[in-house]
């Protein structure tokens, strides 16, 4: 074989192995777009009756089967994307099968690029819309879909069940240091290891992201423990990935389900919050549904499944209030934080506090988001006409920044409501250098681009330490301080360590949380720009908004 063939079949490898996810419905191919050639995955070679894993004039054989009549939109489609423009992320088509039947497929593709920016290769992921594949293709699980299924059935015949959730306390320490193809093979061992420990008690699931449940009829809650425990051990001190070793801490959340009525969708939410716990609060230590420490009841499972419901009934029972945000100056108004209410019987106003930690652990809870962010800028369009220069503050979880879905989101919501980015504030909070800080940090840069200002919550000297890293806008004091200013002299020095240093690095600051005449008194020898609390104005509607002295004070 010549030398310059063996390269080609050795780069295009590398790059298909990176990419070579598969399933029954999943297939993979690199397309070396100079060559004209492509490497195609083992099972699409099967099912589309393609002559080999390598295909050579690629561009041709492959066109001859996608459908006459879709043609012209697939060339045009990877026309775009070759030459570096924005494309649908998931372009359909219809593709015929080696037994002559046209099948609809998802495609969704990369474009890589060599030195010079030219477009070299393009990886891409087919996915056949016909086939239903509930099986997890890098651990060979059943996925959560089927998890829920399964879960639908013991429901249906009134059985009761244990739910336990497990994840490595950082896999993406893993993934860093090891790299994603060692993480999957990890996660893999690891359900494997399940597998063999529950046997015929139970079933094991690949749940979301890198979690792995387990659903059992048969288990006791100290049978759980008990598993629980030589997992801990066995990732811990035991597990070797190929010829390396490997040492991770576990956390775990398990719920016992053992009532009819609940939904399932409740129950799977309910048990990813005490696994987030173990993770986040108790080390790792298993955490059980009737744990007091939690204050875990039917009550609260029943609220959770409420709220989801009403985010999946377009956000029905939620609206937002808005809290003044002034300036230290002159008194004047200068923007508003946007703050998540909801209202339904038979619970009355319930506070975001007593709800949003356990929904966010749930898909919903990026829907409801999304809602929040098209209601805010529906609202500040309507006082920008009074403001010009008044900006809406908003509040980002990160599991909201790391959907791979957000930027498309937030560029879509400031088009259609023709809404200025210079007008919008996103504020970040409980951020600790725990997660994907180089992601969070692209992220930031993406919203600034956008004209949007950053602010970063701080009520510690760590999270103070993240604005030397993220290039934020503004820092916001929290409450913890500002409240005890005139009381505590640690208080006091942390609120001068805190605006001193935004001074020095040209960030303002707005101090949240000022309760009354005293609070605001003693900030004044501080730098800061804006002030924000119930000494000034409660969390109104905008109607009330409105009616409030600053607002007329145009």
């Amino acid at each position: 074989m010549p030398d310059n063939r063996q390269g080609a079949y050795e780069t295009i490898g590398k790059i298909f192995d990176t990419f070579a996810v598969t399933s029954k419905s999943r297939y993979v191919y690199v397309y070396d777009i100079e060559r004209n050639m492509a490497r195609w995955s083992e099972n699409a070679v099967n099912y589309f009756g393609l002559t080999g894993e390598y295909i050579y004039k690629a561009d041709q054989v492959w066109e001859a089967h996608v459908h006459p009549e879709d043609r012209a939109t697939y060339r045009e489609h990877l026309a775009t994307a070759f030459s570096g423009n924005r494309v649908n992320p998931s372009f359909e088509y219809r593709a015929r099968n080696k037994s002559g039947e046209y099948v609809a497929c998802s495609c969704k593709g990369v474009v890589i690029k060599d030195y010079s920016g030219k477009a070299a290769f393009y990886a891409c992921s087919l996915i056949n819309k016909g086939i239903v594949d509930n099986t997890d293709p890098i651990t060979g699980l059943s996925n959560h879909y089927e998890m829920y299924n399964y879960m639908h059935s013991l429901e249906r015949e009134k059985l009761g069940y244990v739910l336990l959730l497990v994840n490595v306390i950082d896999f993406g320490d893993i993934n860093r240091l090891y790299g994603y193809m060692f993480g999957n093979r990890m996660l893999k061992q690891m359900g494997e290891w399940l597998v063999k420990e529950v046997a015929e008690k139970g079933h094991v699931y690949r749940g979301d992201g890198t979690i792995l449940g387990v659903c059992s009829v048969n288990m006791t809650i100290d049978d759980i423990k008990s598993l629980y425990q030589r997992m801990r051990v066995y990732v811990k001190n035991s597990m070797k990935v190929g010829n390396s070793s490997v040492s991770a801490d576990l956390g775990g959340g398990v719920i016992a389900c053992d009532e009819a009525g609940i939904d399932v969708h409740a129950i799977y939410t309910s048990a990813k919050y005490a696994l987030d716990y173990s993770k986040t609060k108790k080390h790792g230590n298993l955490i059980i549904f009737h744990n007091n420490e939690l204050e875990y009841n039917k009550k609260t499972i029943d609220l959770v499944e409420a709220v989801r419901d009403s985010v999946l009934n377009r956000c029905n029972g939620f609206y937002l209030n808005y809290q003044p945000i002034i300036s230290k100056t002159n008194g004047s108004l200068r923007g508003a934080e946007v703050l998540l209410r909801w209202n339904k019987e038979p619970y009355g106003d319930v506070s975001p506090s007593e709800f949003v930690p356990w929904l966010e652990q749930d898909r919903s809870f990026y829907t409801l988001g999304t809602w929040i962010l098209d209601r805010a800028m529906k609202d500040g369009l309507e006082i920008l006409k009074d403001h010009p220069d008044f900006f809406i503050s908003l509040n980002l979880a990160y599991v909201q920044l790391e959907k791979s879905e957000f930027r498309t989101t937030i560029v879509e919501l400031l088009r259609g409501n023709r809404y200025p980015g210079t007008a919008m504030c996103i504020e970040l909070s409980n951020v600790t250098r725990d997660i994907n800080f180089d992601y969070l940090k692209s992220q930031v840069i993406f919203l600034k681009s956008c004209g949007i200002r950053i602010a970063l919550d701080v009520s510690d000297f760590a999270t103070l330490d993240l604005a030397t890293s993220l290039p934020i806008n503004i820092i916001k004091i929290g409450t913890e301080i500002t409240e005890n200013v005139s009381k505590s002299p640690l208080s006091n020095y942390m609120a001068k360590a805190i605006t001193g240093f935004a001074e020095d690095m040209n960030i303002g600051v707005c101090a949240t949380g000022i309760g009354d005449a005293e609070t605001e008194q003693k900030l004044k020898d501080y730098h800061i720009d804006s002030v924000q609390g119930y000494y000034y104005s409660r969390p109104v509607s905008l109607e009330d908004f409105k009616k409030l002295d600053m607002y007329k004070q145009i």
